[in-house]
Formats: C-alpha cells, sequence, structure tokens
C-alpha cells in the first residue's frame, strides 16, 4: 500500500463522515417541518370546524349546469 493508497481511503472516509453529518441534520430539520406543517394542518381544520359552526359559512354545491350555487341547508 503506497502513501496515495491511503491518502484516498482517508479522503474517501472523511467525505463519507461528512455526508453521514449532513444528511442527519437534513433529515432532523424536514422532521420539524413536518411536525411544524402538520399541527398547522391541524389548527386550520379546528377554525375551519369553528367557522361552520357559528353559521356564517355558505356551502355551495354544483348545478347541473356546472356552476355553484348555495346548497340546500
Amino acid at each position: 500500500m503506497g502513501i496515495s493508497t491511503l491518502v484516498t481511503i482517508l479522503l474517501a472516509l472523511l467525505i463519507g463522515i461528512g455526508l453521514r453529518s449532513i444528511v442527519r441534520d437534513w433529515r432532523k430539520k424536514f422532521a420539524e417541518d413536518d411536525s411544524r406543517a402538520q399541527e398547522k394542518r391541524k389548527a386550520q381544520i379546528e377554525r375551519n370546524k369553528a367557522e361552520l359552526k357559528s353559521g356564517g359559512v355558505v356551502t355551495l354545491e354544483r348545478g347541473e349546469d356546472g356552476v355553484y350555487r348555495p346548497g340546500k341547508e
């Protein structure tokens, strides 16, 4: 084994360790973003349900001609 082989192996090892740490950090960041987005979606759904119960929301239904009109409620 020559010195160039050892340097190549060492360099490949360092690059592999660096890539692993980058991937680990990205996974952590994406998991945080996903959990935040899921909480945001749940809050939006709850707000929508509250608005629907308040009575200020008109439900539209598509008619035979393709035009949306207030539903039968």
